[in-house]
């Protein structure tokens, strides 16, 4: 049986990489959350901790990274709180057998909190001040924000998975059917003339707040889609919750520049797209040795009969946060 690409991380070939930027380290390395990627807090000799990422092989291409990070030396030097590869001799990008990776200084804090209104105003006013700079920008190596080919090939790589139950495929397949003609519809009435480049996974997780400032981080999804894809990711609960949670993300956004408000019904696509693209992506990862390991329910029938009744929830909120 052959390894997994990040099976070749050893301690010994991480400190090696990390030292090819001429850093020095103190040999102590701790693993950080991370699946999609692999990120290391690495000890420095007579200096703070740095944090090593290690990108997916086979992802992200060379052009695509190098990409990201220039948007992210924009955001700096426009002064947007985000947290930005380090610069060695001009470079944020290394490679060492095979592997790119980055490094970050450490930013100590945690997620802001999901029914805080303060931090809430706040994520607003932040996306509002990256969406502001990346207007200006284009990507010219990576695809375009396209939630109904999403759709399309995420449902498709599930009915064909042998982790599916057979016996939920024909109400998965009517349950997606519904949502993309629903989809459909609003795509075609909604969706933006100009989208822009957007951080595509701003989750409340890839926020940081650190000695009250809070920082937008981890822009490995960064695309060109609508406004509100930054934004939606950010509600919860149910739809009341939601329309006070939205309100406060719309003032905050709005303290810097005009959200596009005529894109508020693309929520309902965007959100069933996510989650179907969520059980896809598992999918795609499951070879990797750490996924069964973290999320072990994923080959459990109650996984399946819980994400059918997430798309059924989904159909029946259709519309609901718009009235």
């Amino acid at each position: 049986m052959s390894l997994h690409p990040f099976e070749n991380l050893t301690p010994d070939f991480i400190l090696d990489a990390v030292e090819s930027t001429g850093v020095w380290s103190d040999a102590r390395i701790y693993p950080l959350n991370s699946y999609e990627n692999r990120v290391y807090q690495v000890g420095i000799e007579e200096s703070q901790p740095l944090i090593a990422k290690f990108y997916r092989p086979d992802r992200w291409n060379k052009q695509q990274l190098l990409e990201e990070h220039s948007i992210l030396r924009a955001l700096v030097a426009s002064g947007v709180s985000v947290v930005a590869p380090i610069e060695f001799n001009d470079k944020t990008l290394f490679e060492h057998k095979g592997f790119h990776f980055c490094l970050y200084n450490k930013v100590p804090g945690q997620s802001p909190d999901a029914d805080n209104m303060d931090h809430l105003f706040r994520t607003g006013e932040l996306i509002g001040e990256m969406h502001k700079v990346m207007k200006g920008l284009s990507l010219q190596h990576r695809k375009y924000l396209m939630p109904l080919e999403i759709i399309e090939t995420s449902s498709q790589k599930v009915l064909t998975s042998h982790l599916m139950p057979t016996s939920l495929k024909v109400r998965y397949k009517t349950l997606v059917d519904d949502i993309t003609r629903k989809s459909e519809k609003v795509i075609h009435n909604y969706w933006p003339e100009n989208t822009q480049i957007i951080h595509g996974d701003c989750h409340r997780s890839n926020l940081l707040l650190s000695n009250d400032q809070l920082y937008l981080l981890d822009f490995d999804d960064c695309t060109t889609g609508p406004q509100i894809q930054d934004i939606w990711l950010h509600l919860s609960g149910d739809i009341t919750q939601q329309k006070q949670q939205l309100s406060e993300l719309i003032e905050g956004y709005e303290s810097d520049q005009e959200l596009d408000t005529r894109q508020l019904p693309l929520i309902d696509p965007l959100k069933a797209m996510r989650l179907i693209q969520y059980s896809a992506w598992l999918l795609d990862r499951w070879a990797d040795p750490a996924f069964p390991k973290a999320f072990p329910w994923f080959a459990t029938e109650d996984y399946w009969l819980n994400h059918l009744g997430q798309l059924k929830e989904s159909l029946t909120q259709w519309g609901e946060l718009t009235k």
